[in-house]
């Protein structure tokens, strides 16, 4: 009894995602070979990959409307008394109504006129100007890391990905707080800084819909990214990914930078892995003994999807500074220039004392260092030490017009794993 209850929270768990509230919905008119609207005809459809059923009636008007569906292909099929049946296939995408205008005509019930392509290519029932990607455009599209605003940018003519704190795109030049970001019906956008909060990885969206002109009335933006995150189906699928980069080895290990004297420096290092994958299908549960039986078979029913994905990266970034030259270290400052090749002079502390001038004033006055150079007795033992642990330069440059020390920096990028159930 334990492990069956284990088994039944796991399974809570796992589906709570799944929802329909990203998906679209069916509608139309039923109408006879007259033209006349057909009320009253049953209307059942059918979801391809899952095997749910659902059905509705058209009303006084011959009108019919689904409730929010999933997306995906769907049977659809219409009967009316004394009317052929009427069968086709429609493809439900995200965010969208697909209309479909069923014309019945007369004859036995148990014929059915069968309509192989009802996907319309044209919308004529939207005003807006959009584009979708399902989940297989989305794995074929090549992109430099999976992220889907970047993704956003490289499909979607006008559309810009803002790489700052916002984390969003923007059409036209607009704001990123001008975009509506709605995941499976609920609002995902940032509320602080605008832009997307918290998205799903691309391993886990079953479509994604921009919507770039004249979004609908229920966003409340200019520009609407409207997800579908995946469920599972009636057939098990399990997909793994990885992808690597290393500079170890090949062309990039063989590339070497160049200063301006000529010295070679350490290739900056670059090991990258990107990896992840997902799983779904039917809840199956076993019999736990029980005569071999299962003792649950959720095929038409109630499913489970798991994604994971995550990215560690080892990155060595080359970086400038300005540091003392070798002669400066040993107190030598005599090509101590500013940028126009006028000397700078270095005074004596030690030599500080007060000059009336002319006017009777009273100033401060010191000495210059002769040539300027400061004897090697008089450096500060703290300066020494930094002096000790401070890189020479790796340029001969004057180090107050330009950076003279140019160095790889590493960086390290610690695993970001998201589990999406």
């Amino acid at each position: 009894m334990t492990a069956r209850l284990a088994a039944l929270f796991a399974i809570a768990v796992c589906c709570y995602a799944q929802s329909s509230g990203g998906g679209g919905a069916i509608q139309g008119t039923v109408k006879d070979a007259t033209g006349a609207v057909v009320p009253g005809a049953k209307i059942s459809f059918l979801h391809f990959d899952t095997g749910l059923a659902g059905n509705t009636t058209s009303n006084a008007d011959g009108y019919f409307a689904t409730p929010p569906a999933n997306i995906g292909k769907y049977k659809v099929r219409v009967e009316a008394p004394g009317m052929k049946s009427w069968e086709g296939e429609i493809g439900l995408e995200t965010g969208r109504v697909a209309v479909v205008d069923p014309v019945l005509t007369p004859g036995d019930v148990t014929e059915t006129i069968q309509v192989t392509e009802t996907i319309p290519l044209v919308t004529t029932t939207e005003p807006g100007d959009g584009s979708t990607l399902d989940a297989q455009r989305i794995q074929e599209i090549p992109m430099n890391g999976r992220n889907l605003n970047v993704l956003l940018e490289d499909v979607t003519p006008g559309l810009e990905n803002i790489n700052d704190v916002n984390g969003g795109v923007r059409v036209s030049g607009l704001m990123t707080y001008s975009t509506d970001y709605v995941q499976d019906g609920a609002a995902a956008n940032n509320r602080e800084f605008g832009g997307s909060a918290n998205l799903q990885g691309l391993e886990s969206i079953g479509e994604v819909r921009v919507e770039t002109s004249t979004s609908s009335a229920k966003y409340t933006r200019p520009t609407s990214v409207i997800i579908t995150t995946r469920s599972g189906s009636n057939q098990f699928r399990m997909a793994v990914y990885e992808t690597h980069r290393n500079n170890a080895f090949g062309v990039a290990r063989a590339r070497q930078d160049v200063f301006l004297d000529g010295r070679p420096y350490e290739t900056p290092k670059l090991i990258r892995n990107e990896f992840g994958g997902s799983v779904g299908g039917p809840i199956l549960l076993p019999s736990f003994g029980l005569n071999g039986k299962r003792w649950y078979n959720g095929r038409g029913r109630s499913f489970f999807f798991l994604s994971r994905e995550g990215v560690e990266l080892v990155q060595g970034i080359t970086r400038e500074f300005k540091v003392p030259t070798a002669r400066m270290r040993a107190g030598d400052f005599s090509e101590l220039i500013d940028t126009q090749g006028r000397r700078i002079s270095l005074y004596d502390p030690l030599t500080t004392r007060q000059e009336e001038l002319a006017s009777g004033r009273l100033v401060a006055a010191r000495d210059p260092f002769l040539n300027n150079q400061i004897p090697v007795g008089r450096l500060n033992p703290l300066a020494r030490r930094i002096y000790e642990i401070t890189p020479l330069p790796t340029d001969i440059t004057n180090p107050i017009a330009t950076n003279n020390l140019k160095l790889v920096a590493p960086t390290n990028a610690f695993p970001d794993l998201s589990d999406n159930p």
